[in-house]
């Protein structure tokens, strides 16, 4: 039997405290050997939360090394010696702007292997606006030229066009969306659930909490509707599902919310089966973005049949034409307006939209399809490096 060539993923975490990427990161990994053409080899850092994070992921090699320096940067040298001395096919490099870039871009140099690039929406422009003069050092002393040299998986069209208007050339940047596992039904409400809950309708935050997910315009909106209309206050309740980052008042806000109204949740991180109580227990899920590449949370929401309140900005408008989502804009004020028809949706509204996301999550976001497209790209990619190969 014939060994299967080794592909290596480079990732900078591979659980909670990658968020969507490392949860894409794993779906991608889960895809390709569901293919079979390929195995795999992952390198990542070390964090507190790695044992755990591990038995989520298939029986594969997974390396973790050390970091030191800045968190967000993650200079590793054991990762470097490591990476350098890998035999592989190719190398399948998750996210950008740090150091598993840089290990990664040298690999490839050394070993004259071809690489694939998977952003998550790290070229978009509200991204490179934070902490420029990091993004232009690394820029600068090689991710651009790597870059320029690999090819390039983007999860959508804007994605491509970030790509382009980043000074990047498209010509090697492929077009495949991430997709998510269908949904296991679960019996037991989730740990925040409390029994006046039953007769409001439920709505969802799920994911990292950060200013440009929206969290401070939809509070705003929340605060205004509740304070104006009795009859949303009283039949509607909003909880956050997930982690700060960045936004030190985050949660003095949901607080006063609830001190005020009484219809304001924060529950905090939920993983695993918690997270699938969550959505089960949603009626609507939220994601107000002003960025995104291709949010991994909307297409779990989707799988688990709960319809989304979400933005242009979260590069799924097949949602809007499926009628498993409803649009809003970033503003505070469009935002209530969206709530408020929401809330006044029959019962019968919701189930014809969750059936919708059901239905398109199986036809568009399917591991099936999305591994067939990754492994086709793969063997593309190592065919043609070898043929360059033997022509030199």
């Amino acid at each position: 039997m014939t060994e299967k060539q080794r592909i290596l993923v480079l990732t900078p975490a591979i659980g909670r405290r990658g968020g969507g990427v490392s949860e894409a990161a794993r779906l991608y990994a889960e895809a390709v050997l569901a293919d079979g053409r390929f195995d795999l080899e992952v390198v990542t850092l070390m964090d507190a939360d790695f044992e755990t994070d591990r038995d989520a992921w298939p029986d594969i090699p997974i390396h973790a090394f050390k970091s030191y320096g800045p968190a967000r940067y993650g200079f590793s040298p054991g990762m470097l010696r490591y990476v350098v001395g890998v035999r592989a096919a190719t190398v399948h490099v998750h996210g950008i702007w740090t150091f598993h870039v840089f290990c990664a871009a040298l690999w490839s140099l050394l070993r004259r292997r071809p690489a694939l690039v998977t952003p998550h929406g790290m070229l978009e422009h509200w991204i490179l606006q934070r902490s420029p003069r990091l993004k232009a050092a690394v820029s600068t002393l090689y991710q651009q030229r790597f870059l320029r040299s690999a090819d390039l998986h983007v999860l959508t069209e804007k994605e491509k066009a970030d790509v382009a208007a980043a000074g990047l050339p498209t010509a090697r940047c492929h077009v495949i969306p991430n997709y998510v596992l269908p949904f296991a039904e679960v019996a037991k409400r989730p740990g925040w659930w409390r029994p006046e809950f039953a007769e409001r309708r439920v709505y969802l935050f799920l994911g990292r909490i950060h200013d440009k997910k929206g969290w401070r315009e939809l509070c705003a909106a929340w605060d205004e509707l509740s304070s104006t209309d009795p009859s949303f206050r009283d039949s509607a309740q909003l909880v956050f599902c997930g982690w700060p980052d960045d936004c030190p008042d985050f949660e003095p806000t949901i607080e006063a919310l609830h001190e005020r109204f009484g219809n304001a949740l924060f529950a905090g991180p939920q993983y695993g089966v918690d997270r699938d109580r969550s959505l089960a227990a949603a009626d609507i899920f939220l994601l107000p973005s002003k960025s995104e590449g291709l949010p991994m949370s909307v297409l779990e929401a989707w799988a688990a049949g709960v319809p989304c309140m979400m933005t242009r900005a979260c590069n799924l408008d097949q949602g809007f034409d499926a009628g498993a989502a409803f649009e809003t804009r970033e503003s505070a004020e469009s935002i209530a307006t969206t709530l408020r028809g929401l809330q006044a949706r029959t019962t019968k509204d919701l189930n014809r939209a969750s059936l919708a996301a059901k239905s398109l999550v199986a036809e568009k976001f399917s591991q099936k399809n999305v591994g067939q497209q990754l492994s086709d790209l793969f063997q593309d990619l190592i065919t043609k490096q070898s043929k360059r190969l033997y022509r030199d």
